[in-house]
């Protein structure tokens, strides 16, 4: 029999030993090395009115997919989450634009949520959550993505954001606050402009439904992520420890 935390009373008289009744050692649930999963999800969006005046947004009308790739890792003896990213980049950037690129992207997400996961095996793992880290690594070889370094000015498919940044693979060099955005779409975010996956983001044409003062992240990347960014990374967590996991503010 295993005991954990406890053992069991000898056995009467002088015998001791495994007759005796000592507790069989058995590990500690709450220091379970868990082996880090590799989340490769499809994601898709679409997009609809999207107005033409007095700006024309029509570019945005349409359906949209990729696929969401990162390495989740639970650290449990630490009760943390940590969520890796690897990046190639491709054309002409400085170390400088990287390590800003880098500095916006962890600040941005790191230790925004933190993750409550019901664990039936282990109740009394991580009871106060588990705080999520991001991490952007830049590598040669082995990347979820491959990320064009763009000028400022570039265009694609006739959307364009701050400082060259067009879309979830193409960041602009000195774009230090689309390019969050954009990695929140790595995480398997959709857009929340307009109309999205039938979602009113006008809230009834209260607001414009693009970069609102009050939006979360994914509508205007000035703006801290919300707790429902962290859907996918509280899923794939839950997949790999077991159990149920949801974000919540820390």
């Amino acid at each position: 029999m295993c005991s954990c935390g406890s053992s069991r009373p000898s056995g009467g008289g002088g015998g001791g030993g495994a007759a005796g009744g000592a507790a069989t050692p058995c590990s500690d649930c709450r220091q379970r090395t868990i082996p880090p999963r590799e989340v490769d999800v499809a994601i898709s969006e679409t997009i609809s009115n999207a107005p033409t005046t007095p700006t024309d947004y029509s570019a945005w009308n349409g359906t949209f997919g990729w696929q969401s790739k990162f390495t989740v890792a639970v650290d449990r003896p630490n009760c943390s989450v940590k969520v890796t990213i690897k990046i190639k980049v491709t054309g002409t950037i400085t170390d400088a634009q990287k390590t800003a690129w880098k500095s916006a992207i962890e600040s941005k997400w790191s230790n925004k949520v933190k993750l409550v996961c019901n664990d039936p095996a282990c109740p009394q793992a991580c009871t106060g959550g588990y705080p999520v880290i991001v991490e952007l690594r830049y590598v040669g070889s082995g990347e979820h993505y491959t990320v064009t370094a763009n000028t400022p000015g570039a265009a694609e498919g006739g959307r364009a954001g701050l400082g060259g940044t067009t879309s979830m693979t193409g960041w602009g060099v000195n774009d230090t606050v689309d390019i969050t955005h954009e990695f929140g779409h790595m995480l398997g975010n959709v857009e929340e402009y307009f109309t999205t996956d039938r979602v009113d983001y006008t809230h009834g044409g209260t607001v414009s439904g693009f970069r609102d003062a009050g939006g979360g992240i994914m509508n205007n990347p000035s703006n801290d992520p919300t707790t429902g960014n962290f859907h996918l990374v509280a899923q794939q967590a839950q997949a790999a420890m077991g159990g149920n996991c949801t974000a919540q503010t820390p």
